[in-house]
């Protein structure tokens, strides 16, 4: 992977020509690649650490993008238990967002960003922190665990299943992504299939009931998908969403990237109290979910335990309320007219 990112590297600089900024973008972009691809694909640490070296010799082109590929170089440390590396990168960066932030307070500057990512690199500070004391967080995987499991035969025939799952997929989501007049029946049609297809090679053992649980509802989220796409009909719209309700949703994630697709169509077929009806609660929920995880982080901190990697974070919280709270006032809007 990393000789093709090389090759591809080649490849755009040249087409920069004399432009010494262009080729040091192209030389950049090339260097976080090969470290996000490091960060999902847990090579040795050594491969990670010049990974992280390479993009520090071409530099960060702003400081968001410093703070997510520390945040990638961090992540990779506390994998491979290495919480000293992992708190050097941090510690500098974090106070540099600190200095930021109360600058941009003291001349009344938006601060959402800086304080979104000191709350997210705090995490992985905090994380490493408690590695460093002998303690792992609930949630995180390191290469000890991944080198220590022994999958059983029925785990080896799950993770098969779902690479090919995963790319029955992808093609059908390509067709219609490409070609908004596309049939929905027919792209519903090619995913029950795919569906059909990967239950019935799961088979109906007890070891494979989540399997095919999380089968269906991936195929239910890929149809309400399909059909938000598409702009359908307001019924069809609706028999999708009452059939991933049905299944239930497999995370908050998917809760409310679902139901905020399902509202947009409610809105677009002019149904906004439909949209309204799902919105209201999930909110509801969200700042239930939210007054949760800041009681149990302070609890969490007042004990010195390692925070877990097993909840969403509070900014997650925070964004989804936004977003959607934005959502629900359109749909208010439409439903009191013009």
């Amino acid at each position: 992977m990393v000789e093709d990112y090389r090759r591809a590297e080649v490849k755009y600089v040249a087409r920069m020509g004399d432009s010494a900024s262009g080729v040091l973008e192209i030389n950049r972009r090339i260097a976080e690649w090969i470290l996000w691809a490091a960060q999902r694909r847990h090579p040795p640490f050594e491969v990670c650490r010049e990974a992280w070296n390479d993009l520090v010799r071409v530099g960060f082109t702003d400081i968001e993008r410093e703070c997510t590929m520390t945040g990638f170089y961090a992540d990779c440390c506390a994998y491979d238990e290495k919480p000293e590396v992992g708190l050097a990168v941090l510690e500098r960066l974090l106070a540099e967002i600190e200095r930021r932030l109360e600058e941009r307070r003291s001349t009344q500057s938006p601060t959402e960003f800086y304080e979104e990512e000191l709350e997210k690199l705090g995490d992985l500070r905090d994380e490493l922190e408690a590695q460093r004391r002998g303690h792992i967080s609930p949630g995180r995987i390191t290469r000890r665990m991944d080198e220590a499991y022994q999958p059983t035969p029925e785990e080896e025939k799950v993770d098969k299943l779902d690479d090919a799952f995963w790319e029955a997929r992808r093609p059908i989501f390509k067709t219609f992504a490409r070609s908004p007049d596309r049939s929905f029946a027919d792209v519903a049609a090619d995913y029950r299939r795919v569906e059909a297809d990967i239950v019935a090679r799961a088979g109906e053992g007890e070891a494979y009931k989540a399997f095919v649980l999380e089968v269906r509802q991936r195929i239910a989220e890929d149809i309400l998908s399909a059909a938000h796409r598409l702009k359908q009909p307001f019924e069809v719209c609706r028999e999708a969403w009452n059939e991933l309700v049905r299944l239930s949703f497999r995370r908050i994630w998917e809760q409310c990237k679902m139901t905020r697709m399902y509202a947009e169509s409610c809105g677009d077929n002019q149904k906004p109290e439909e949209g309204l009806a799902v919105l209201e609660p999930l909110l509801a929920e969200l700042e239930r979910r939210l007054e949760a995880e800041l009681a149990r982080r302070s609890e969490a901190r007042a004990k010195g335990e390692a925070p877990t990697k097993e909840e969403s974070p509070p900014r997650y919280y925070r964004e989804e309320l936004k977003s959607l709270g934005e959502l629900r006032d359109k749909l208010e809007a439409q439903r009191k007219g013009p």
